[in-house]
């Protein structure tokens, strides 16, 4: 069995608690069901590192997943495929109009159902070249895609985002489901959704900076154009990520600090939100107060809004 599947197993045979530790952390706004404000950006997460954009009436997704691929399809590298009746759940929690999809790397917990909501919401598909090639594999059109590199500044309705450069975690000293894209095949088993090259992302709109990447590496901070930030979320699932976390957040300066894709991505969300064990957010937490990291530290559920303040 490969490393990376042995790493899925670890990730999710062993899990800590819900958000029921943590009441104080959460944040929400009182009334979910209100139009987003004009001068604000709200924030709906959607399970691992997705997430749903909202101001102006236009929307934004990042990373959306919501078939959560079984933990022994994963490890043992098996068929997978959108659960199009778990993507139906998702979308039931997503604005019925789109401006954008924002990928930060090709993996299927980021890219697997981004076809199946294109043709639902027909937002458009922001990634970098591995991400679009996998998605026209499966019938996409080009034409509902754009490939976007480190350096590129989108200006798409109220939200300008600015594309940086990022890297993924390493699990057991290797990158799982290493590589880019060159074919135009489908993809079949777990590990035909490589990494390809991984993103990170500034999202402003109505005076606010949102900062965004799926993870990264100790020693490897994000671009340095990226400070000041009023909210990072940051990919915690994996050690490395972890590592990074006071350095990363050192760098971004953010009012507020959402650490990401630490919940159990293999499992329901119909079980509603459980920690994987390799996230250990406690620690993240010690660190943030004994470090006096900048920022305060918050958590979101599933599907439950919070707008920026």
């Amino acid at each position: 069995m490969k490393v990376a599947s042995c790493g899925l197993i670890l990730f999710a045979q062993f899990a800590y608690a819900g958000l029921e530790k943590y009441p104080q952390l959460i944040v929400a706004d009182k009334d979910p069901t209100s139009a987003a404000q004009r001068d604000s950006i709200r924030i709906t997460y959607l399970g691992v590192n997705g997430f749903q954009f909202e101001t102006d009436g236009h929307t934004l997704l990042v990373d959306p997943y919501f078939t959560r691929v079984g933990l022994w399809a994963g490890a043992l590298n098996e068929r997978i495929d959108s659960n199009l009746n778990r993507v139906s759940e998702g979308l039931r929690h997503v604005r019925p109009r789109i401006d954008a999809i924002l990928v930060t790397h090709s993996h299927f917990d980021h890219l697997l159902d981004v076809p199946e909501i294109m043709r639902r919401r027909r937002g458009r598909l922001l990634a970098g070249p591995t991400a679009i090639r996998l998605v026209k594999s499966v019938g996409i059109s080009p034409n509902e895609c754009e490939v976007v590199k480190p350096g590129n500044v989108l200006k798409i309705g109220p939200f300008t985002v600015r594309v940086l450069s990022a890297q993924h975690d390493r699990l057991f000293g290797k990158v799982p489901f290493p590589g880019k894209s060159t074919s135009s095949s489908k993809p079949i088993k777990a590990s035909d959704w490589v990494v390809g090259e991984p993103l990170a992302f500034v999202i402003e709109a109505a005076g606010k900076r949102i900062y965004i990447d799926s993870g990264g590496v100790p020693g490897e901070p994000p671009d340095a154009r990226a400070r000041h930030v009023d909210l990072a979320i940051l990919g915690v699932a994996l050690p490395d990520s972890r590592d990074r976390f006071a350095e990363t957040v050192r760098q971004l300066k953010p009012r507020y600090i959402l650490p990401s894709h630490q919940d159990d991505m293999f499992a329901s969300m119909n079980r509603r939100f459980v920690f994987g064990k390799m996230t250990n957010f406690p620690a993240l937490l010690r660190e943030t107060r004994k470090e006096n990291l900048p920022g305060r530290l918050i958590l979101l559920d599933y599907f439950k809004p919070w707008t920026l303040p």
